[in-house]
């Protein structure tokens, strides 16, 4: 009886996973991966709430900007004054579209303008604050975030696409299951990038722009 309580005292001395981890390692019974999605447990009161919004949370899709949501300056130019910034035919209502539908809307960009000395992050603010407010007249909504990534192609950063980080940092930041969220953009970078992060994918083009994209998605009939 002595050396079972002895035994217990120190089990109970010790943490769950030093102690039974190793064993399953040896069996072959616990295996490990690395992964940047965020993941939940339900360890404290505050975890369960977080863990609830993680699957209950708004619907969330991501735009892309430029060639999405406005029009895709030439190549190697970028949208560097507030007048530069045109809405594609009925981009607005597309998204008036999702935020009716209850969807959370956030746009990920990548402006290497910036690390290019072409426009600062004041005036991008400066170019957000036009569109929020156009789209807000019309429609009477807002995006409700928006990321961008301001390096250079070749800075190696983790946030421009097709790298997903932009999409981690607002998982991280909303509690989002990315594989329940969808990305709607233009260009091949935007579809890797989403894939990466496993969220639904759909490209859009001159001939199937974002709002046929939305009302497909809407419809339930987009793949």
């Amino acid at each position: 009886l002595d050396v079972f309580r002895h035994k217990r005292s120190i089990l109970q001395s010790q943490n769950f996973e030093t102690v039974v981890y190793p064993e399953l390692v040896k069996e072959g019974f616990l295996y490990a991966t690395i992964t940047e999605h965020r993941y939940y447990s339900i360890g404290s009161w505050e975890r369960i709430n977080l863990t609830t919004q993680f699957f209950a949370g708004p619907k969330t899709i991501f735009l892309d900007r430029d060639g999405t949501i406005n029009v895709r300056p030439p190549k190697a130019c970028y949208v560097e004054k507030e007048e530069e910034f045109v809405w594609l035919f009925r981009a607005k209502e597309a998204i008036k579209l999702l935020k009716e539908s209850g969807y959370r809307v956030i746009v990920i960009s990548n402006q290497p303008g910036i690390a290019r000395g072409r426009l600062t992050e004041q005036v991008l603010q400066k170019i957000h604050q036009k569109m929020q407010t156009e789209l807000r007249q019309e429609t009477g909504y807002e995006i409700d975030a928006i990321y961008y990534c301001p390096h250079n192609w070749e800075e190696g950063c983790e946030c421009r696409k097709p790298r997903p980080g932009m999409l981690y940092q607002a998982q991280k930041e909303y509690s989002l299951n990315l594989t329940a969220c969808v990305l709607i953009g233009d260009d091949e970078r935007d579809i890797e990038a989403g894939e990466a992060a496993g969220c639904k994918c759909i490209q859009v083009s001159e001939q199937y722009d974002l709002f046929h994209a939305v009302s497909d998605l809407l419809a339930g009939k987009s793949s």
